[in-house]
């Protein structure tokens, strides 16, 4: 089942991987025209010139002025005077040349590229721009297969974590009905074994209820005869005091009649016993008739039970052959098929036709041919129970998740 679940998953992991291997391939093989090299930039020499430069008066040199010899010492008068050396006037100092202004350099000239060029540039960045398109396109592309391939694996997550959820409410519904069911019947035990428990008491009390009143019915007899003999020995005693004369004729009378009185009273106590004890046997015939009815029913629903029991497995059973031998049926949507089926009570398959279509023909053909390999089938080998699950004639459905 697991495998079943990630199967789609993989194939779609698959199918993008490979996309993208084919879209490097044809990017590898259908690479554009490498673009030409940039033209190398001409180097244009130019000189900034102020127009109107201001003028600058020129500082003229500063000669150092030539030193004046000093004086000759005198000289003595014995000797002769020597005339002194004639000095040399200084040389006049000459004034700086005037500088001259700087020329006037004329701006360069703008050089317009030849027309070739330009072409060149211009193909060359319609080029560039058209690659930088298609790059941009298969990108847009990739990414699109991506979010198409992630929409498909999220849509198909959904789908079987929908699947998942149905499933497992199913097997959750399934679980709750048989538990209801045991519920069911516990209860239905327990209330019968309260009515019996109840009825028992009943009958228990009202049985102690009748002994005792037999009891209390049995101690006024006595305490009656009781009374009526001391009334009677009184009157005796009484009478024989008075009638001494007539005392053994009378009281040989009366002692005969005390005794009959006497037995008689005995015999009424004796009756009311026995009719008593008739009804204390009475009341615990019908405690134990309650009791044995209330087991037979106990006894049935455990039967009943037993049986369901039996009968839910043995269908389970008739399922899970048929679901092995339908084997994998390949398909991308779920699929669920009914078949109605006759068999016969030892399993044997007489008849199989479609109750219920799954809209695919060959799923359904796939689980007649299942059924039909299954024979026979396991049904139940006591005829009551097969009679109770009508397994002459059911149905069993086959689902392809």
């Amino acid at each position: 089942m697991a495998n079943q679940k990630f199967s789609k998953p993989f194939f779609w992991a698959l199918a993008f991987h490979l996309t993208l291997l084919a879209l490097f391939a044809l990017s590898a093989i259908y690479k554009p025209a490498p673009a030409p090299p940039p033209a190398e930039p001409e180097i244009i020499h130019a000189t900034m010139v102020e127009l109107n430069p201001p003028t600058v008066k020129p500082e003229l040199p500063i000669e150092k002025p030539v030193p004046i010899p000093e004086p000759l010492p005198p000289v003595k008068e014995p000797k002769p005077i020597e005339q002194p050396k004639k000095v040399e006037p200084l040389k006049p100092i000459e004034s700086p040349k005037p500088i001259e202004p700087p020329k006037k350099v004329e701006p360069p000239k703008h050089v317009e590229p030849p027309k070739e060029d330009l072409m060149k540039k211009e193909a060359v960045k319609a080029e560039k721009i058209a690659t930088e398109k298609a790059e941009a396109q298969k990108v847009e592309e990739a990414k699109k297969a991506i979010e198409h391939v992630k929409s498909k694996e999220a849509e198909d997550a959904k789908k079987a974590e929908y699947e998942k959820e149905a499933t497992e409410k199913a097997d959750a519904k399934k679980i709750d009905d048989a538990k209801k069911a045991t519920e069911k019947a516990e209860k239905l035990a327990t209330e019968k074994a309260d009515a019996k428990k109840a009825e028992t008491e009943a009958k228990k009390e009202a049985a102690e209820k009748e002994k005792s009143d037999a009891k209390k019915a049995e101690a006024e007899a006595k305490k009656v005869a009781d009374k009526a003999a001391k009334v009677e020995a009184e009157k005796v005693e009484n009478a024989t005091k008075q009638a001494a004369k007539d005392a053994v004729a009378r009281a040989d009378a009366e002692r005969a009649n005390e005794k009959a009185h006497s037995d008689a009273l005995a015999r009424q106590a004796t009756e009311r016993a026995a009719a008593d004890a008739a009804r204390i046997q009475a009341a615990r015939q019908e405690a134990a008739a309650a009791n044995a009815k209330a087991a037979a029913s106990a006894a049935d629903a455990q039967a009943a039970s037993a049986d369901a029991a039996a009968i839910k497995k043995s269908k389970d059973a008739i399922h899970d052959l048929i679901k092995r031998n339908h084997g994998h049926y390949q398909s991308a949507d779920p699929l669920k098929c009914t078949v109605k089926i006759r068999a016969t009570p030892k399993g044997m398959v007489v008849s199989v036709k479609v109750e219920k279509s799954s809209g695919d023909a060959g799923f359904d053909d796939s689980v007649i041919a299942a059924v039909e390999a299954s024979d026979p089938l396991p049904v139940p080998s006591d005829m009551d129970l097969f009679v109770k699950g009508e397994f002459r004639e059911f149905t069993v459905g086959i689902t392809r998740e």
